[in-house]
């Protein structure tokens, strides 16, 4: 019985050793970033209210830490599928209203983009005089919504 203590302390006190002495894999590994999303807007809002709207809009994508906004259907060049917002804002009695659909886009060259955009995803939203910042951030809420909700990230585009 004690030669069994004796063997199995000896096991364990060796097996201590060698785990103090290895590296520790996990203490090593940087953490991994996720990819944000890169979102194309293609807008057709002027006027003082409409600029509100769509100047939240683009501050909630950018802090939303799942988006990223880029300049072209290219991605600046990494020909990543990135995903379109269309949007067309209207003003009337000091009220602001936006529709907007979404889409897909996937670059292959300089000049040859495949471009997808979904009827289904139709939407349009009514702001409150004086509530265009919050508009910005419901447009957010229904895209995120459409995203989980139609199945707009599984097309594949070629």
């Amino acid at each position: 019985m004690k030669r069994t203590l004796f063997a199995m302390l000896a096991i364990l006190g060796s097996l201590a050793v060698t785990a103090q002495n290895r590296p520790q894999d996990h203490a090593q590994e940087q953490p991994q970033t996720k990819r944000l999303k890169p979102i194309v807007l293609q807008p057709a809002c002027d006027g003082k209210l409409a600029s509100v709207l769509f100047s939240s809009f683009k501050d909630a994508i950018s802090t939303s830490q799942r988006y990223e906004l880029v300049p072209n259907l290219s991605d600046n060049g990494k020909m990543d599928t990135v995903l379109i917002i269309q949007m067309a804002c209207g003003e009337s009695h000091n009220a602001v209203s936006v529709g907007s659909i979404y889409g897909m886009a996937k670059c292959f060259g300089p000049k040859n983009c495949h471009v997808s955009l979904d009827g289904h995803t139709l939407n349009v939203l009514m702001c409150d005089p004086n509530g265009e910042a919050i508009c910005g951030k419901e447009l957010l809420k229904e895209f995120d919504y459409v995203l989980a909700t139609t199945g707009l990230m599984g097309i594949k585009l070629e």
